[in-house]
């Protein structure tokens, strides 16, 4: 039964970080500027929802990391 919760949880963090990961802004010239992302240099400083949204994703890698380690070690 915790198995089948983990996984749950397990897929829940994936999603997540996904989504967390798709949040962030692009840094250099790359794909996400031929896009539309770029925004130049008038935005470059990092600001406190930016500080938020990176330890946020932090976050959730190491919940996602112990989630799979715990699998791997129940499976």
């Amino acid at each position: 039964m915790f198995y089948y919760v983990l996984a749950f949880l397990h897929t829940i963090l994936s999603v997540a970080l996904v989504g967390l990961i798709l949040l962030h802004s692009g840094k250099g010239g790359g794909l996400s500027a031929s896009l539309g992302g770029g925004m130049g240099s008038t935005f470059s400083g990092t600001t406190i929802m930016e500080k938020n949204l990176t330890r946020l994703t932090v976050v959730v890698v190491a919940l996602f990391t112990l989630s799979t380690v715990a699998l791997i070690f129940l499976g």
